[in-house]
């Protein structure tokens, strides 16, 4: 799988990229929305993008928002939507009218948890 990471705990990103790859899939972090849409764009551009793992908060926007702006870029993408704050239930509140949905984890979580929830569905 083509994956985007979107964490601004530099730490963070560095370990959840390192044990994707160590399991065989081609993984980009980046730590704000800015960068993360431009990251998007050129993954789907080159038809690359198989999922992303995204924080909620980030210093210069909302995961969510981005979520909810580029899901339809990349409609087979699976999205993960990761929260520390606690605000699982706000999350899916607000996702609850939308035909596809991230799955929505509350950090801290086991890396392994996450590659599951990425992979799950897919063939590996």
């Amino acid at each position: 799988m083509n994956i985007l990471v979107v964490e601004d705990d530099a730490d963070l990103c560095v370990e959840i990229v390192e044990y994707l790859e160590r399991r065989n899939h081609q993984v980009s972090g980046r730590g704000t929305v800015a960068a993360a849409r431009q990251a998007l764009a050129a993954m789907v551009a080159k038809g690359e993008l198989d999922g992303v793992v995204c924080d909620v908060g980030l210093p210069d926007g909302d995961g969510l928002r981005l979520y909810i702006d580029s899901a339809a870029l990349a409609p087979n993408c699976r999205w993960i939507l990761m929260s520390g704050a606690h605000d699982t239930e706000r999350l899916r509140l607000a996702l609850k009218d939308m035909k596809t949905k991230p799955v929505v984890l509350e950090k801290p979580l086991p890396l392994k948890l996450l590659c599951n929830a990425l992979e799950e569905g897919r063939d590996r």
